[in-house]
């Protein structure tokens, strides 16, 4: 029995065509990224959100209360409005939230929402040389507790957003920055 030639030729092509290839962006997406970062004026649409997993939240999987599609680690965004605004020296954010409250600081009729509209307290910008993307880091305060947002902003014009609170677990939000 003779071994088939093409066979062992087309299982290494196989193998070589399944890798992903980089993003490629072009230099206008980068001087458009730049601008937005430099004049602070921009809007991010997140598309994921990535709660902290614990416990408790495992324990929600089988209820029903996770939106179809979605898994406790990784909730679909798509048809839940949210963004994140920064107009100049403030910010306009509307995030929904799902993990743990650490603290709950009131019963005034909030929803269990991230809500912040108004000036932010600092404001620091990190640009990283190797992949061209922008780190920034904002302390915002809302009526009931003070949020870090840890923003990346990346060539290709993606967004990552690292929620910090000081009543709440971690989160983290993906989705697409554009100019307003």
């Amino acid at each position: 029995m003779k071994p088939n030639y093409y066979l062992l030729l087309i299982i290494p092509l196989m193998f070589c065509s399944c890798g992903t290839k980089p993003s490629i962006t072009s230099s206008d997406q980068l001087e458009e990224l730049k601008q937005m970062v430099e004049e602070k004026y921009y809007r991010i649409v997140s598309d994921r959100a990535y709660p902290q997993v614990t416990s408790a939240m495992n324990s929600l999987q089988n209820t029903g209360l996770v939106p179809r599609g979605s898994s406790v680690g990784q909730i679909d965004l798509i048809s839940i409005p949210n963004y994140v605004t920064i107009k100049g020296d403030s910010i306009f954010a509307e995030l929904p939230y799902y993990g743990e409250r650490q603290l709950y600081s009131g019963y005034n009729g909030s929803d269990n929402s991230v809500s912040v509209k108004g000036l932010y307290s600092d404001y620091s910008v990190t640009q990283n040389d190797k992949n061209n993307s922008y780190v920034i880091k904002i302390d915002a305060k809302s009526q009931t507790e003070t949020i870090q947002f840890v923003i990346t902003l990346f060539p290709n014009l993606k967004s990552s957003i690292h929620l910090n609170s000081t009543s709440r677990r971690p989160i983290r939000y993906s989705g697409q920055v554009s100019a307003l």
